[in-house]
């Protein structure tokens, strides 16, 4: 399943949100990226970054700027 966002997704609080080369959209925080969407990430970003899959609540980091995403722990 590919990553996708809805317009609740595009919201932020504090920070004017920006969109990354593949137009998603984030809130930075220091030097990494927060996403949120549906279904598991599969974008490039910056390592150390973090998406959260609404859908099923898991938290997701970036470990290499290819777009390596791993799920944090273990989740359900």
């Amino acid at each position: 399943m590919a990553t996708g966002q809805v317009s609740s997704d595009k919201k932020t609080v504090g920070m004017v949100s920006e969109k990354d080369a593949e137009g998603f959209v984030y809130t930075a925080i220091g030097g990494i990226r927060m996403y949120s969407g549906q279904g598991a990430p599969d974008h490039a970003s910056v390592k150390g970054s973090l998406y959260v899959n609404v859908s099923s609540g898991e938290l997701y980091i970036c470990t290499v700027p290819a777009g390596t995403w791993v799920k944090v722990g273990t989740q359900s």
